[in-house]
């Protein structure tokens, strides 16, 4: 049974324990930090009902942090640097466990914590705070089928995400057979939704699930690029038992190619 420990905003932690309790029903959940007992006892009730096996469970000091599979580091949706002081915790995370950082910027917070903690960066991941959710629907609405049968691609950092539609498929087949270029720019220029807790849940669960089942799978999640200066990006990533193993090899055209050199040396200006 693994254990999984939440530090950090309790307004974000409290929800995602829960839900992570509900899709990972065998494990022990610890939120470490000030929460009432009234919204644990809530909390407790829900996966209870939900016939969740999930012991859940709130721990006031990091006592519990070294022994921890998984730490997950949640960060106010609202503001782009760390909401409260990791000093204290540091020498409490266990050498062996993976951190998963939630927040608003999660490539330079994942950057930030991969140094503080030191060690090998692939252990440290950053989830996404906007899904590709409202893509996959875009581009499903556009063509007239199912959600579920679209799959997306894009990589980026905190602040630019960049769509890359050549790996875009329906069901296996490029979009391109779908959509006139017309289209598919139109899809390229989509803004991205808002923030929200309910979007970062979903990727959220799929990166433990990944980790605990040593699943291999490919998600998109903020990984690091460099060995000694930990350069953090939003990049399809192979996720295990070890965290991210590697990195998908990207066969870009011309000018996405320039506009990802261009990310890159942004990301290392701005994370070192």
């Amino acid at each position: 049974m693994s254990t999984i420990s939440l530090l950090g905003d309790s307004q974000v932690a409290l929800p995602l324990a829960i839900f992570l309790g509900q899709e990972s029903q065998y494990t022990n959940i610890r939120i470490v930090g000030s929460i009432s007992p009234q919204n644990l006892s809530t909390a407790q009730d829900c996966l209870a009902n939900s016939g969740s096996y999930t012991n859940l469970d709130q721990c006031q000091s990091g006592a519990s942090l070294n022994g921890s599979d998984i730490i997950i580091i949640c960060s106010s949706l609202h503001k782009t640097s760390l909401s409260f002081p990791l000093d204290p915790f540091i020498n409490r995370i266990n050498s062996n466990a993976k951190i998963l950082v939630v927040g608003r910027s999660v490539c330079r917070l994942s950057a930030d914590i991969a140094r503080m903690i030191g060690g090998a960066a692939c252990r440290v991941l950053g989830i996404p705070s906007t899904g590709s959710s409202y893509l996959r629907r875009h581009i499903a609405n556009q063509i007239g089928v199912a959600t579920e049968d679209i799959t997306t691609f894009t990589i980026g950092n905190d602040q630019e995400v960049q769509i890359i539609p050549q790996y875009c498929r329906v069901n296996g087949i490029p979009i391109q057979h779908f959509l006139s270029n017309n289209q598919i720019n139109e899809i390229i220029s989509l803004k991205r939704i808002p923030i929200s807790i309910d979007l970062i849940k979903v990727s959220l669960a799929q990166v433990v699930d990944a980790i605990i089942q040593d699943k291999k799978r490919l998600l998109t999640v903020a990984s690091s690029t460099h060995t000694t200066h930990h350069i953090f990006l939003r990049l399809p990533t192979r996720i295990g038992q070890t965290g991210a193993e590697s990195t998908f090899p990207l066969d870009l055209e011309p000018k996405q190619l320039e506009k990802f050199t261009r990310l890159v040396t942004n990301c290392v200006a701005s994370q070192i």
